[in-house]
């Protein structure tokens, strides 16, 4: 075996090991097969990663748990901790994180308006990042406006690297928005 084809094995093994202790290969994608439902990271009781800090992960739990009004609550003063932060002139890597977070829980808990703000700013915050833009076309998704939703997918499949299976869940998203469109 070539050493490339060693390291791409490695790097598979890798991606997988992480996907599984992280829970999405969890329903509805079990197998990347066509659900019903556009993997959001809101459905309550489906294994979401948002972050690897302890409140992103408290709210993961919450979530996870269908906790969704403790996971609101518990996104909202993480969320509020950086705006006091942010005025003293602090940053965060964890900002758009906690943003995602709350655009994550508050979709769950079908408050769209507002899921919709908390992604914008993710998304205004670190616009390379891919992750934001499919918890915004997965709320879209849910709010029945399908071709916002598609954009925002495409947007997070052109942000998402190749080399990894995220890109599979956001695709399976994209083939759910579209049949609905």
């Amino acid at each position: 075996m070539r050493i490339y084809e060693k390291k791409l094995l490695k790097y598979k093994k890798i991606t997988v090991g992480a996907l599984i202790s992280f829970g999405l290969l969890a329903a509805p994608l079990t197998g990347y097969a066509q659900s019903s439902d556009a993997w959001t990271g809101a459905i309550a009781g489906t294994n979401i990663y948002i972050g690897n800090d302890d409140m992103l992960k408290n709210i993961k739990k919450y979530l996870n748990n269908n906790e969704i009004d403790r996971a609101v609550k518990s996104a909202q003063r993480y969320v509020a901790s950086f705006e006091s932060d942010a005025r003293s002139g602090k940053t965060s890597r964890y900002r758009y994180d906690a943003y995602n977070a709350l655009c994550i829980s508050l979709a769950a808990q079908k408050k769209f308006d507002e899921a919709l703000e908390a992604c914008n700013t993710a998304v205004k915050d670190s616009p390379a990042r891919w992750f934001a833009y499919n918890s915004r076309g997965s709320l879209n998704y849910r709010s029945g406006d399908f071709p916002a939703a598609i954009a925002d997918y495409q947007l997070a499949l052109a942000k998402v690297s190749s080399r990894n299976n995220f890109s599979a869940i956001i695709e399976n998203n994209i083939k759910l928005a579209e049949s609905k469109n």
